[in-house]
């Protein structure tokens, strides 16, 4: 087949008789010296060198760093399965084209699995690497710093970190997009033409053009130019987009196909208010008169928009006490002086965790014992600590307070014998005082927070201590009426509450029935807050639909759902305090997998030419802009 070399972006070596002669798993082999070169020369000149190869990735791993050339392939796919597949999905991985890749191989049979599956990639035998060699000493060495295969390595990167993910959605949501679109055009002059020229797969309007004609439309006042720049969390990512726009009509929009997925297209289109754009050929995404993509952060646009340091009022003050679900949650909402945080810690000094601080009897406990009280129970309960008793619900004026509610739905609650001290620890399912479960919190087969139990505690804790059942709804709306009570009389109070259908997923003895005591809880603490104003609630219910909402347990939920309930978060926030933190408080960097994305659209299948089409157009875009403004 005819390889046109200018179309390389990749190369994937076999090894054995390929790269090197011999075969490593039989016996020593021979490094060849031109292609170690050829490796160095093609990245230099921004090409990038992936391997495929049929071996021990251990033994192929330890040779190539003893050549110093481990680090300068990405992707290593080396391991005894076929080919064909590999290769498509790395192709994939890397969001290239098979038109863009050279696959390098002695075995004509390996060869042909590969075309079979990337139909359009560029093969050959080894005896292809002369012209390489000679085609790539007639390139200028544009990228000596190295800067494509940095990109590469951080695609890496992502691809791995991804694998620990049981949901791509998770991993796409913590991945933290941030996009910028700038307008120094002139600045970035190189990388621009660059991106005219190279890119295809994103690239929809296909308008090639010479550097001076592209300095030429740079330097047109009319026309207005910007450029792309996107980061997330695993590094950044530098200019990946461009666009030219005269009279509403776009002239150039074209993405590295670095983004793909990300959905930056969406986000630069709707940016620029859904301007006419006539789409030159394939692309791999299309874009939509639809609003910006909620995972994408909003990126202020340089020259635009100032940043202005934006902080709530300074006489508002805001107390977020609780678990897991507040602190992933808080992850979603811009940090302030204005909010304290009160979470779940570990006990440096036990390595334990302490959890039940947000218990309500823990929580009325910070009023209602005295100093040499709370010195009891620290010493008497492993579970507990002194630092857990320095909550601020009382000492501190609040505007707003948040409190979880699931933890009271299921940890059991002992009372110090002959006194009125209260603490609240694990399942009430399994008491600490029944002697039936003391094995099997010793040998940690239930929630024991990183306690170490010994059987000489669980002895002085049941002669010390009785238990007297989980917290009902009555003993609950007791508490936060104390806590209403001794709190300044504007405070008001923002309980979480938990879901009222089973997770399918959890296998846990002691989540049996957690739904049914959230159901019980909920209906008595609406019931509350229908008679009291200074309570207000957030229902998971409204946010958790279904079981692809979960990750392992009732009370553990995907990243989403902790972002949605930073928007109710918001909400809350908005409506007492009257402070518009909408803009600034929350900020999303969830992203979904593209392919559920797209079918989750409800599409309208017209021809764009066609009037029906056109009038839903002009109309969507009315809306739009008027909802923006």
């Amino acid at each position: 087949m005819s390889i046109d070399f200018s179309k390389i972006k990749l190369v994937i070596w076999d090894l054995d008789n390929t790269f090197w002669n011999g075969v490593i798993s039989e016996s020593s082999i021979e490094p060849i010296n031109a292609n170690i070169q050829l490796i160095k020369d093609f990245t230099d000149c921004g090409i990038i060198n992936s391997i495929c190869s049929k071996n021990d990735f251990d033994v192929c791993k330890l040779k190539l760093t003893e050549l110093e050339l481990m680090d300068l392939f990405v992707f290593p796919s080396i391991n005894w399965s076929p080919k064909g597949q590999r290769i498509r999905d790395l192709i994939t991985a890397m969001s290239l084209r098979p038109e863009n890749v050279l696959f390098i191989d002695d075995d004509v049979t390996n060869l042909g699995e590969a075309q079979f599956y990337s139909q359009n990639i560029m093969i050959s035998e080894p005896k292809i690497i002369p012209d390489l060699i000679k085609y790539i000493s007639s390139l200028n060495k544009s990228d000596i710093k190295h800067k494509r295969l940095e990109q590469y390595k951080l695609l890496e990167k992502k691809n791995i970190e991804k694998q620990k993910y049981t949901s791509n959605d998770d991993f796409l949501f913590e991945s933290q997009i941030n996009v910028q679109i700038k307008h120094n055009c002139e600045d970035q002059l190189d990388r621009i033409h660059d991106l005219l020229m190279r890119s295809n797969q994103l690239n929809f309007t296909k308008l090639r053009l010479s550097k001076d004609e592209l300095l030429t439309l740079l330097r047109n006042k009319e026309i207005k130019s910007g450029y792309v720049e996107v980061k997330d969390k695993f590094g950044e990512y530098g200019i990946v987009g461009f666009y030219s726009l005269l009279d509403n009509v776009l002239l150039h929009f074209t993405f590295s196909c670095r983004t793909i997925g990300l959905g930056v297209e969406q986000y630069v289109y709707s940016s620029l208010n859904w301007p006419d754009l006539t789409i030159n050929g394939e692309v791999v995404n299309t874009v939509e008169n639809n609003p910006a993509p909620k995972w994408i952060n909003n990126a202020l646009q340089e020259d635009d928009i100032k940043l202005e340091k934006n902080k709530f009022d300074n006489t508002v003050k805001v107390l977020i006490k609780g678990p897991c679900d507040l602190s992933k949650t808080m992850n979603y909402v811009r940090n302030s002086d204005s909010f304290v945080y009160e979470f779940t810690y570990v006990n440096e000094d036990k390595d334990n965790t302490i959890e039940a601080h947000n218990h309500s009897v823990h929580i009325v406990g910070l009023k209602r014992y005295s100093d040499n009280e709370k010195d009891i129970l620290a010493k008497e309960c492993i579970f507990v600590d002194r630092k857990m008793f320095n909550g601020t619900t009382f000492t501190s004026k609040y505007d707003i307070i948040f409190l979880s509610t699931l933890i009271e739905a299921n940890f059991g609650v002992y009372r110090k014998k002959g006194t009125d001290l209260k603490v609240a620890f694990g399942s009430y399912l399994s008491p600490l005082t029944e002697s039936a479960y003391w094995n099997d919190y010793i040998n940690k087969k239930l929630f024991t927070a990183n306690n170490n139990f010994t059987e000489d505690f669980f002895k002085f804790f049941s002669l010390e201590y009785e238990f007297i059942g989980k917290t009902n709804p009555n003993d609950y709306i007791d508490r936060l009426n104390y806590i209403l009570d001794n709190i300044d009389s504007k405070t008001q109070i923002c309980l979480i509450l938990g879901v009222e259908f089973p997770c399918e997923k959890q296998m846990e003895y002691d989540y049996k029935d957690r739904h049914i005591s959230h159901k019980e809880l909920n209906m008595a603490l609406r019931q509350f807050a229908n008679t009291n104003n200074r309570i207000k609630l957030i229902d998971l219910n409204d946010i958790v639909k279904s079981q692809n909402d979960f990750t392992n347990n009732i009370n553990h939920f995907t990243s989403k759902v902790y972002y949605e309930l930073s928007l109710k978060i918001t909400e809350v926030i908005n409506e007492i305090t009257h402070i518009n933190v909408a803009n600034y408080s929350t900020y999303y960097l969830y992203f979904d997998n593209i392919i559920n994305w797209f079918k989750s659209l409800i599409k309208i299948i017209l021809p764009q030419k066609n009037s029906t089409y056109l009038m839903l157009k002009k109309g969507y875009k009315t809306l739009s802009r008027s909802k923006k403004k």
